[in-house]
């Protein structure tokens, strides 16, 4: 018996040895088990298959042969392939159902426009270039359109072209909304994707994490419960949610559920990093006891309004006063009494651990005012802490432009992808229309199928795809041939042909899905009208045409794809943190530089989207391997650390004192937003690794300028305020050192 490739001579003797069955890889014994795991692994791609093959067949045997509707048939047919096999909708069954009716009234207009606008080449031209940058730029409204932009593509695309038929505009909607329903029954009925966890129920699992971790007030943690909250933080990040889970749409629902996500995460890490931390297993002041078990009953209470999910009746829910009552003697206890009894090599850690206790108790607060406004309690902005809610009382309509206007730039990718996309439909059709080609329609498709975010990967997606249907295209010329014009040859072969084609192409790459996709074409129009063998040439060279102008396009806009502008983006990013820390460092010594009115923030936010945004494509395009990266996550974790200080910071009460005091937090600041600008000019050029490395605090000379604060109860409260504030601004320019010394550390 002969060894199996990759196998050591030794292993493969040993096999032989042990008999026929052995020589497998676990034996005869396990093919039902590796039967078991072939099926669940592959079960999206065949249900998908099954659902969107029931659903086509069924609406176009109701409208072919039962209707007799040649146009109504294929428009249904086209509806279920275009929502359910080239678009990408996430989600369960229950969710896909929901997006593909929720697409109703937008597919009519679309269907509308086609259908008018083909009276003319240039009005179809200028139409599909509007149209295609609106569809694919609505993307950056969530998942769930992004993941429908392309099939809502195919809407528009397919009745644009010639006969001019106003009069079949009818039968085309009638068709759409036949296909459409039918879709939305198959997603729900057949094979359904299973129901993952509502966003809400994770949130709330997050937070009963939190209040058991709160409720160990110093000694060893079991191991348990670190273990449950690591767990909890874990399944709250975003590349762990499901897309159509995740909260990503510019509504106040999500935006709340967003914020009180990054709040529990904020919350849990703290906590993990208490109780892990040098010294974590001493005993703790009682202030801070206190703390920790109001930190525990707030994240409990909002654990059980997140999971009771109704609106909150006046004067009910969980409150942040107790929460916010507790906090304050721990802010204002003996800080830096207690740190200029310490020697310089304990006096980080323990300013550290203090903020620990602090963050995480905001963190408290924000994630109980981010479940009110959840539950319809827009009054959150009036919390002493509630400045973060800003967009508490913003109309709906506002948050949604805020939301669109925010990509309109042309460092955005996904400006990029759907100016990309629409000038490279719009040439498509332009040339099919100019050229009078025919079935121009599948030049259309080929471009919106083919065109990649990079040039590489375009000339890749290309090869692949002429070959597939070229290999297609003979065996539909060979079928067409001997068939001919029986139609119920076709009828019978419709059903088989699609479940391969849509099961075959997701599994096998895309040489197969454009080989049985040519294959599905020739056997569907067969039945519409008669046709020859000399469909496939066509439909080759309809693709081919459609090919070269998704090279063209991938070749002239933005060919490097997302590499080029998450450089330029995270470099933004860095300038807006550099930013941000002199604003609030301006706030925090001077009370000067009067507040803005949330636009450093809204500036600070816009910069993360579009890093976030960038790199999310980047990481999602296939490149060659280059020279090492930064640690892009690192630079986002600086923007937040930037954005949590620009939020709580300026709110505090008190004011930095003496002047010499104020005069090394601004110096300190001026030296980190330094050190963050020269990164933002070197991710900018790419000229070799940074010469000037971040420079850390110099706390030292803090303590030779900072008095001491007297016992707790013997200092004005305006001392002990100001003690406070210097703190927590310490610890979080420390916070921000360390995450530019990270980064560095990866260049």
């Amino acid at each position: 018996m002969r060894p199996q490739q990759g196998a050591s001579p030794r292993r493969a003797r040993g096999r032989a040895a042990d008999g026929p069955a052995a020589a497998w890889p676990g034996g005869l014994r396990r093919l039902p088990e590796r039967a078991g795991e072939f099926v669940r692994g592959h079960r999206a791609v065949v249900g998908n298959a099954v659902r969107v093959t029931a659903a086509s067949c069924v609406a176009f045997y109701i409208c072919r042969y039962g209707l007799d509707r040649a146009v109504m048939s294929v428009y249904a047919t086209f509806t279920v392939v275009s929502l359910g096999a080239l678009a990408r909708l996430p989600g369960s069954g229950r969710q896909r159902a929901a997006t593909v009716l929720t697409a109703l009234p937008a597919g009519l207009v679309l269907i509308t426009l086609g259908t008018l606008l083909a009276v003319r080449t240039w009005a179809a031209v200028v139409g599909m270039l509007v149209v295609g940058f609106l569809v694919a730029y609505a993307g950056t409204t969530g998942p769930r359109i992004a993941g429908a932009a392309p099939g809502m593509q195919l809407l528009y695309i397919l009745p644009c072209f010639p006969p001019y038929a106003p009069d079949t505009l009818g039968q085309r909607l009638l068709g759409f909304l036949l296909g459409a329903v039918l879709l939305a029954a198959a997603q729900r009925i057949l094979l359904p994707e299973p129901d993952t966890p509502p966003f809400r129920r994770l949130l709330a699992g997050a937070a009963e994490a939190a209040a058991d971790l709160a409720g160990h007030h110093g000694g060893p943690v079991p191991e348990p419960v670190l273990a449950r909250a690591r767990t909890a933080a874990d399944a709250l990040r975003p590349a762990r949610i499901p897309p159509a889970d995740l909260p990503a749409a510019p509504s106040l629902a999500h935006k709340a559920m967003a914020h009180a996500a990054e709040a529990v995460r904020t919350l849990l890490n703290r906590l993990d990093a208490l109780h892990t931390a040098a010294g974590s297993q001493h005993a703790y002041r009682p202030e801070t006891t206190a703390l920790l078990r109001a930190v525990g009953d707030a994240a409990r209470e909002a654990a059980a309004a997140l999971r009771h999910g109704a609106r909150l009746p006046p004067g009910e829910g969980p409150r942040a006063g107790p929460l916010q009552s507790e906090l304050a003697p721990v802010r204002t206890h003996r800080a830096l009494d207690t740190l200029g009894r310490l020697s310089a090599d304990d006096r980080l850690t323990y300013l550290r651990r203090r903020s620990l206790v602090v963050q995480a108790a905001d963190s408290a607060v924000v994630l109980v005012l981010a479940t009110r406004l959840l539950l319809g309690d827009r009054d959150v902005d009036r919390d002493p802490a509630g400045h973060a809610f800003a967009y508490a009382r913003a109309h709906a309509a506002e948050l949604w432009w805020r939301r669109l206007t925010t990509h309109l730039t042309p460092r955005s990718v996904i400006f990029q992808n759907a100016c990309r996309f629409a000038l490279g439909l719009a040439a498509a059709r332009a040339v099919a229309g100019l050229l009078d080609l025919q079935h121009g329609f599948w030049v259309l498709l080929a471009t919106l199928t083919l065109t990649r975010t990079t040039s590489l990967e375009t000339r890749s997606a290309v090869r692949q795809a002429l070959l597939g249907t070229l290999i297609g295209a003979v065996v539909a010329g060979g079928l067409l041939a001997v068939a001919h014009n029986h139609g119920a040859v076709y009828a019978v072969l419709l059903p088989l042909v699609m479940l391969l084609a849509f099961t075959a192409g997701p599994l096998r790459g895309l040489a197969w899905a454009q080989g049985g996709f040519t294959l599905v074409v020739a056997v569907l129009f067969a039945q519409v009208a008669p046709v020859t063998w000399q469909l496939a040439p066509v439909r080759l060279e309809d693709v081919l045409a459609g090919s070269l102008i998704g090279l063209v396009c991938g070749l002239a806009a933005w060919p490097r794809g997302a590499a080029p502008e998450v450089r330029r983006n995270m470099a933004a990013l860095c300038q807006a943190v550099a930013d941000g820390i002199g604003r609030t460092a301006a706030l925090v010594a001077d009370r000067a530089g009067a507040a803005d009115g949330g636009a450093g923030i809204l500036a600070l936010n816009r910069a993360m989207m579009l890093a976030q945004e960038s790199l999310a494509q980047y990481q999602s395009e296939p490149r060659e391997r280059t020279a090492r990266q930064p640690d892009w996550p690192a630079v986002l974790v600086a923007g937040a650390d930037a954005r949590r200080g620009e939020r709580l910071l300026p709110g505090r009460p008190g004011r930095i004192t003496p002047h010499e005091v104020g005069a090394w937090l601004r110096q300190a600041a001026e030296s980190t937003a330094a050190d963050y600008r020269a990164l933002a000019r070197h991710l900018r050029t790419g000229d070799g690794p940074p010469e000037v490395l971040p420079r850390p605090l110099d706390l030292g000379a803090l303590l030779a300028v900072a008095p001491p604060v007297p016992p707790a109860g013997a200092a004005p409260p305006a001392r002990a305020d100001s003690a406070a504030l210097l703190v927590d601004s310490v610890i979080w320019l420390d916070a921000l050192t360390a995450d530019l010394a990270r980064i560095h550390r990866e260049m």
